[in-house]
C-alpha cells in the first residue's frame, strides 16, 4: 500500500512475516474445514478475529518501511540545516515511525486479550485492563500452557531492551505527561537553554533499529502462538472448543 509512495511494486511476504501470516492462515483453515453446520458461534468468532491480525501486521509493516525509507533522506544533524524537503521527509519519518510503535503495541495486545479468551487465563481477576505482557506474567506465575509460555517468555526477554525503549516512547505519545515526567522535561529543556540553542534531530538509525527488533518479536509471537493453537487442534478428535 505504502510503497506506492517511492513508486515501488507491491510486497512480497518473506521472513518472519510471512510465517506469521501461514500460521494465522493455518489456524483460520483448520475452522474452514469444519462443516457449516457445525461450526459454533465461538469459532466464528476466532476465525474473524484471527483474520484481523493479518491486517494488522500488514499495516505494522507498512508504517516501519515508511519510517524506514523517509528517514533514509534524511541526512542533516540539526533542523536548522535542513532544507524545505529535508524537513518534510523528516516529519514523515517521525509520523509513520509513530505511527508503527503505536500499531506494534496494539498488536501485541489484542495478542494477548486473543490468548486470554482462547485459553481462558483470566487475567482480567489480576488485573482489569491487561496488556499481552500482563498475559505473559500470569502465565508464567501460574505455569499455564508452559511450552507456549516458555516460548513466548524467552522471546520477551531476547528484545526486551529495545521492546522497552519503544514502550516508552509509545507512552509518551499517547499518555498524558504526569507532573513529574513534566517536571524532569523542564530541567532537562533548562539545561540545555545557553549551551545548545539549536535543536538535534532525533536518532534515526537507533530508533529504526529497535523498531526493526519490535516486529521481528511481534512476528515471531504471533507465528508462536498461532501454531501453537493449531498444533493442539490437529492433536485431537475435532477442533476443541475449549482448550482450558
Amino acid at each position: 500500500m505504502l510503497r506506492m509512495l517511492f513508486n515501488e511494486p507491491r510486497r512480497k511476504d518473506q521472513g518472519e512475516l510471512m510465517k506469521a501470516n501461514e500460521s494465522i492462515r493455518s489456524y483460520i483453515q483448520l475452522i474452514n474445514d469444519i462443516p457449516e453446520k457445525e461450526r459454533n458461534q465461538q469459532e466464528r468468532r476466532y476465525m474473524i478475529w484471527s483474520g484481523s491480525f493479518i491486517r494488522s501486521l500488514d499495516e505494522l509493516e507498512q508504517s516501519q518501511y515508511a519510517a524506514e525509507r523517509y528517514g533514509e533522506r534524511v541526512v542533516s544533524a540539526y533542523l536548522d540545516e535542513m532544507s524545505e524537503e529535508e524537513l518534510d521527509d523528516y516529519h514523515r519519518h517521525l509520523y509513520f515511525y509513530k505511527n508503527a510503535i503505536i500499531r506494534l503495541f496494539a498488536i501485541l495486545d489484542k495478542l494477548g486479550q486473543f490468548m486470554n479468551e482462547r485459553f481462558r487465563l483470566k487475567t482480567e481477576e489480576i488485573k482489569a485492563r491487561f496488556s499481552y505482557f500482563t498475559v505473559l506474567r500470569n502465565m508464567h506465575t501460574n505455569r499455564l500452557y508452559v511450552e507456549l509460555e516458555e516460548q513466548l517468555y524467552q522471546l520477551k526477554e531476547q528484545f526486551n531492551d529495545p521492546v522497552e525503549r519503544l514502550r516508552s516512547e509509545r507512552n509518551l505519545e499517547i499518555h498524558t505527561i504526569n507532573a513529574d515526567l513534566l517536571d524532569d522535561l523542564l530541567k532537562a529543556a533548562e539545561a540545555k537553554k545557553g549551551t545548545e540553542q539549536r535543536i538535534h534531530t532525533e536518532n534515526i538509525q537507533e530508533h529504526l533499529h529497535d523498531l526493526m527488533s519490535g516486529c521481528e518479536m511481534t512476528y515471531h509471537a504471533t507465528r508462536m502462538i498461532f501454531t501453537y493453537i493449531s498444533k493442539m487442534a490437529v492433536s485431537s478428535s475435532r477442533y476443541p472448543h475449549d482448550l482450558s
